[in-house]
């Protein structure tokens, strides 16, 4: 026997001795997910995360357990929105996240919840269409004059 037949079998036996652990299934959710997006200069501009993510038609993302930080895309890495819900839909090329479930804002000047929700990165706006619930915690000076 060659040299390099004995070599390629050293190389193929401890592989065919070792079952696969490993599968990959696209009917199978992502535990513990995380997609981190970046600006231009290659800071933070927000991650989402979820216990369970399950990728779906037209570059969609299935969350289920989200928690979506938003930071100011500076080099301070400064967090400045957080969402939480227990599940939503992520259009990652749109920069887009909706629910139709509860949702929760946290913010250093407010919090709101309801449901019915979705998320524009680009504009950093959320709009939450029914039992919305605010708390300020900014003064707001002459609110109703």
């Amino acid at each position: 026997m060659s040299w390099s037949k004995i070599f390629l079998l050293s190389l193929l036996l401890p592989a065919a001795a070792c079952p696969a652990t490993t599968s990959i299934s696209a009917d199978r959710p992502v535990i513990n997910f995380r997609l981190p997006t970046f600006t231009p200069d290659g800071f933070r501009s927000w991650l989402v995360r979820g216990s369970e993510a399950r990728f779906t038609a037209g570059n969609q993302i299935e969350i289920t357990g989200l928690t979506l930080t938003i930071f100011t895309g500076r080099a301070d890495d400064k967090i400045e929105t957080m969402i939480l819900s227990p599940a939503a839909r992520v259009l990652p090329d749109e920069a887009l996240v909706t629910g139709a479930g509860t949702i929760r804002v946290i913010n250093d000047d407010f919090e709101a919840s309801g449901t019915d929700w979705r998320y524009l990165h680009k504009e950093k706006r959320v709009s939450i269409n029914k039992n919305v619930h605010v708390t300020f915690r900014a003064e707001l000076k002459d609110f109703l004059k």
